[in-house]
């Protein structure tokens, strides 16, 4: 019973922490005057995907599985896609500014998303390899794509209003708050999870992709509903797309330098969805830039007919994970 109390009330710490975090960073960025796609692109996906971050640090450190703390990226950035983007986009259609930076980013996830494959597939093959070398250069690739996202930033008239008149040093405490309780809440998540791997004898990868990635992607799904019921489309997409860029790059970089990784004969699972979670954000780089005309879907849109279509695919790919460990 307290692996279950261990797991709920880590889930409700990491969405509580999370949602602090958001609000204030919100409103720091407010201050400092910056557009409402380039605050979901950085600050609001910053701060949900501290809950990755916490989780990552958690199984290397706590329960040192390198397994959980991959499938956790890997299942999170498809949950993002499949089930948050899917969810939002039966609520409220989202629809791509005319913006470069929305469209262009969408690639920019493929592209980072293939290079982070390339370097698992190339680990995998070759276990001997230092793969403190790959951390490097991942990181330099996340702080190359800091500064051009920074330089690329046009201030538009879309910027989110907020009421909130806290004072920069009220916000500064509220989000130290807010980490602590993402730090607490991913440790007693992350013991659970192990638990339940252990007395169910389920494979370590299969519950990070799967119960783990979902843990940590409420944060983006809370986010994502909000501003989908606000009508604010752009901050939706910004804190998806950037959420994805932070799980591939940074925090797939910081497992590398906390804990190289060991490939073993499990691992072939997580592989299988890397390559999953790639064709998958093929698939949606490729809907939203083209479209799907056999089915009448448009170009730059996100509809309730590709929102039910992605939760369709979502439902697969867990019925296809469960049927693994079966």
């Amino acid at each position: 019973m307290y692996i279950f109390l261990f797991i709920v009330g880590g889930i409700f710490a990491l969405g509580l922490g999370a949602d602090i975090i958001v609000r204030n960073s919100i409103n720091l960025a407010n201050i400092y005057k910056v557009s409402g796609y380039f605050i979901g692109f950085t600050v609001v996906a910053l701060g949900t995907s501290l809950p990755e971050l916490a989780a990552t640090i958690q199984a290397l450190n706590v329960v040192e599985s390198s397994e959980i703390a991959l499938g956790n990226i890997i299942g999170s950035n498809i949950a993002n896609i499949l089930l948050i983007l899917g969810f939002v986009s039966v609520i409220n259609p989202i629809i791509f500014s005319d913006k470069k930076g929305q469209k262009n980013q969408t690639l920019m996830v493929l592209i980072l998303t293939i290079i982070a494959t390339s370097i698992f597939y190339f680990l995998y093959n070759n276990s001997n390899t230092d793969s403190m070398f790959f951390g490097i250069l991942l990181i330099i690739i996340f702080l190359l794509f800091l500064f051009v996202q920074y330089r690329n930033e046009i201030l538009d008239e879309t910027i989110i209003s907020s009421n909130n008149n806290s004072s920069h040093i009220l916000s500064y405490i509220f989000i130290i708050i807010g980490l602590a309780l993402l730090y607490y809440g991913s440790k007693y998540f992350i013991i659970g999870s192990k638990q339940i791997a252990i007395y169910f004898n389920i494979s370590e990868s299969i519950i990070g992709l799967t119960l783990v990635a979902f843990g940590t992607s409420l944060p983006e799904l809370a986010t994502g509903v909000v501003a989908a019921l606000r009508k604010e489309s752009n901050l939706a997409v910004g804190t998806i797309l950037g959420s994805n860029i932070y799980n591939i790059v940074g925090i797939f970089a910081l497992i590398i330098f906390i804990q190289p990784l060991s490939i073993t004969s499990s691992s072939t699972i997580l592989l299988n969805n890397i390559i999953i979670m790639t064709v998958i954000t093929f698939l949606f780089v490729y809907k939203v830039r083209f479209g799907l005309k056999l089915i009448n879907i448009l170009p730059f849109h996100l509809g309730r007919k590709s929102g039910f279509l992605f939760l369709i695919l979502y439902l697969i790919y867990i019925f296809y994970n469960y049927k693994i460990i079966n």
